[in-house]
């Protein structure tokens, strides 16, 4: 049984400044939203990360020059920077790809060869911005407006870092997408 080719709305092209690629298959339709990486606030982030264990080395040094039991007062906060830092690379280098076909749209998050994929049927979701903190694929709390899909109940939200205009792009093509493709 032969299927007629997944329509594709012929939005306006993705904001100037966005690296967002759109790929059309024979099944289904997928939008690439590529790493943002080391810019603005990862950037930040980053170096108040180094700060942060710079001092925990300091410390480090001083308890040893203490006394070489007292340095074990520093293990928990290097273990807090630890968790910081690999969280934090796992968000400049994830990678998501929303893939729309005719019964369901699929999230599928990518940070190097670790893939997680979670699938929504169309007709039970809706795409809405979502405002506030919840909890990204990354395992970070996250405060701001994203786009998100809200199933029972449930926001999974996705594009966390691109900019206002990408959103906006984001949510008008996948809406659009899935009315026509209903």
């Amino acid at each position: 049984m032969i299927k007629d080719p997944v329509q594709i709305i012929s939005a306006s092209t993705a904001p100037p400044e966005s690296k967002i690629k759109v790929t059309i298959d024979e099944n289904s339709t997928i939008l690439l939203i590529p790493p943002k990486g080391f810019k603005g606030k990862g950037l930040i982030t980053m170096i108040i990360i180094s700060v942060w264990m710079f001092t925990i080395l300091v410390l480090t040094v001083l308890l040893l020059n203490m006394k070489p039991l007292y340095m074990l007062y520093s293990l928990p906060f290097w273990a807090i920077g630890f968790w910081t830092l690999i969280k934090s690379v796992k968000m400049l280098r994830l990678e998501q790809s929303i893939i729309l076909n005719d019964s369901s749209i699929i999230l599928r998050l990518k940070r190097g060869g670790i893939i997680d994929e979670r699938k929504f049927p169309k007709k039970d979701i809706v795409i809405s911005l979502v405002e506030g903190s919840f909890y990204s694929y990354t395992g970070l709390n996250k405060r701001g407006r994203y786009p998100a899909i809200i199933y029972n109940n449930e926001a999974f939200g996705f594009a966390e870092r691109s900019s206002t205009s990408e959103k906006e792009w984001i949510m008008n093509f996948v809406k659009g997408n899935l009315t026509r493709n209903q």
